[in-house]
């Protein structure tokens, strides 16, 4: 648009690279050689030699013109060649009856491409020339300076002045034209720079993380892409880097939303600060980073993340807080580990799980045992899940006692699979890949209506004073419908909510927690009653006992299991006894195995207690039994 302002020539919207105007103009040069050349021929073929010689010398001043042009001639030579044909024409008109010759029919033609390749200015003065050009004509015809067979002044003038109208004419209507093209043409350049400004902002959304600035998976896929396509070019190893902050839940939970993204930030100027012409850094998602990176050899990757968990484990200067991320890195090898990204992704990932089960701050590389091991979860979910079918679930139960009496008071749901062929498989090897895989859900569901269930039976079976505790999973409220399922769980059983306990763990509390505060709020309005499980081992914060409307906090067995040889975790198992009641909250001692625990706890004053010291977990047929032959002068007094 600013050419148009600036009455920049048509040439210039048309074809606004110099290259391109260079190209036309030579086009247009040879095209008027060729006409030059015609009209020369055409006068030899006749035996017409009176102009000849000016149609040559416009040729070879054309070709002088031609070698001529350039990047920065192209104005000048439009306005030499325009001029070297204007005059000529002239020259042919004068010697060809003037007014009435044939060669001043060209000029229309070259006003049109003096307002292409010149502009106005060349295309006004082409005009006023060919003007008085016109009443020059006339006067010499008047003066008899030109034969005419036309002896009326008048007439001659007259021609004048209508060649001067059409001349006018013609040029008002190719200024016009001019003008409506440069017009169309200019918005149509803007709009093709609008849609190219809109297609860069929807590339930047899309492909690119709007917190940092850095290029996201996509972007990273079509790296790999490329790379993939050209592996066979050098002996390099390309490594596919995951990087993840193992704290950043802690922290976004402890120091809200707006340091955490503060953190991330830093964290990737820092990592920029690493980048080098062989690796390139992305976002992939909250707390993960990929690299890419070409090196000669495995010790090269090895340092390079070496050096990246460095740089993360230097504390981060946010506000009045020096904040320390922990890392771990997995790492996978095109092509040994994957030929596409997805397979390098995979690997890394399964690398990364192993790095952050060893120690923090470590990297670990793909091996082959790993896929083994990935191997065998994908498995187990499909296992999972034709259980659930085939309902291969069963709860047993543990009795909870009163630590004044050991009498029987309820207990608590233990989930066991039956797999065929396998016997019993551990919850600790089947629960985790559950929450993975959001098999917990349908899992949990059973569980809390089968407890439900199984307690409302114990019920009719003159147990009328037991309740039944079930595990919660942190994935269960995600969802936002768990006070739905259990109210219904409750009704389909006809159980009392005050005979259902519901355990929640502190690794709860670095969720979401106005968002499942309100669940639990929901729940402990109907008479449900929650509980802290493995109190002290977690995220301990007494504000949270009030947020979540806890009722019980259950002291942890790794405390229980020995205190009577560390001080130290008898201390704490005291005060978190004093604690509970300090805030009117029941207690719940879990692990208890011998007669002097037990002696002991009580004195501390604990109310409940659980533990082999009892009851094993037993299915619900033996817990009944259990509960109606229960004997306090069954369990060992030493």
């Amino acid at each position: 648009m600013r050419l148009l302002r600036d009455g920049g020539s048509l040439a210039a919207l048309i074809f606004p690279d110099p290259a391109s105007r260079v190209a036309q103009l030579k086009l247009a040069l040879k095209f008027f050689f060729i006409m030059l050349l015609l009209f020369g021929l055409n006068s030899i073929i006749f035996l017409d030699n009176s102009y000849t010689l000016e149609i040559f010398t416009g040729m070879v001043i054309i070709l002088m013109l031609y070698g001529f042009v350039s990047c920065d001639t192209t104005n000048i030579v439009a306005g030499m060649l325009l001029w070297t044909l204007t005059i000529l024409a002239s020259y042919q008109a004068w010697h060809s009856n003037g007014l009435y010759g044939t060669a001043i029919i060209i000029f229309p033609s070259l006003l049109i491409f003096a307002n292409i390749f010149a502009g106005k200015l060349l295309a006004y003065s082409l005009i006023s020339y060919m003007l008085l050009l016109f009443y020059f004509f006339a006067y010499a015809e008047h003066s008899g300076f030109i034969a005419s067979s036309i002896k009326d002044s008048g007439s001659i003038f007259k021609k004048a002045n209508n060649l001067s109208f059409m001349l006018l004419m013609s040029g008002l209507g190719i200024g016009l034209a001019t003008r409506n093209a440069k017009l169309l043409i200019g918005n149509l350049i803007h709009n093709i720079k609008k849609n190219d400004d809109i297609q860069l902002a929807v590339n930047k959304l899309v492909l690119f993380d709007n917190l940092t600035g850095l290029p996201n998976e996509i972007e990273c896929n079509k790296h790999v892409i490329r790379r993939v396509a050209n592996s066979h070019e050098d002996n390099n190893v390309f490594a596919f880097i995951i990087l993840e902050l193992t704290n950043f839940e802690w922290i976004y939970a402890s120091l809200g939303q707006t340091i955490a993204d503060r953190i991330i930030c830093y964290l990737a100027d820092r990592l920029e600060i690493l980048h080098t012409d062989h690796s390139r850094l992305y976002r992939s998602s909250n707390n993960e980073f990929i690299y890419l990176i070409e090196a000669s050899d495995y010790d090269e990757i090895s340092e390079y993340c070496q050096q990246l968990i460095q740089a993360i484990a230097r504390p981060f200067p946010v506000e009045s807080f020096d904040i320390e991320m922990t890392s771990a890195i997995g790492v996978s090898i095109l092509p040994f580990d994957g030929d596409n990204y997805q397979k390098l992704k995979q690997k890394a990932h399964a690398a990364l799980t192993q790095a952050k089960n060893s120690r923090p701050n470590s990297f670990k590389f793909f091996e082959s045992e790993m896929e083994a091991s990935i191997s065998k979860r994908v498995k187990m979910v499909q296992e999972l899940k034709k259980a659930i079918a085939l309902q291969e679930f069963e709860l047993y139960y543990q009795a909870k006692v009163a630590m004044a009496d050991q009498s029987v008071v309820g207990a608590e749901a233990l989930i066991r699979w039956h797999k065929p062929g396998a016997g019993i498989v551990s919850p600790l090897d089947f629960i985790p890949i559950a929450e993975e895989s959001g098999l917990i859900n349908e899992i949990g569901k059973w569980a809390l209506e089968q407890a439900c269930l199984d307690c409302q039976h114990w019920h009719t079976l003159g147990l009328g004073n037991l309740s039944v505790a079930v595990n919660l999973s942190p994935l269960q409220f995600q969802r936002g419908n768990l006070p739905s399922i259990v109210l219904r769980a409750l009704h389909n059983s006809k159980l009392a909510p005050s005979f259902l306990e519901l355990e929640i763990t502190e690794s709860l509390f670095i969720d979401d927690s106005d968002f499942i505060k309100e669940q639990v709020s929901q729940l402990s309005t109907k008479g449900v009653d929650i509980a802290i499980d493995d109190f002290g081992t977690g995220y301990s914060n007494l504000n949270y006992l009030t947020k979540f409307h806890a009722r019980t906090l259950k002291v942890d067995m790794s405390f229980i299991k020995d205190m009577q040889q560390s001080t130290q975790k008898e201390n704490l198992v005291a005060a978190i006894i004093k604690l509970s009641a300090m805030m009117a909250l029941e207690n719940t001692a879990e692990g208890i195995e011998d007669h002097a625990t037990y002696m002991k706890l009580r004195d501390m004053k604990c109310q409940y207690g659980q533990g082999y010291y009892w009851s094993r977990p037993i299915s619900n047929k033996d817990f009944i039994a259990r509960v109606k032959h229960w004997d306090v002068n069954d369990f060992p007094k030493k």
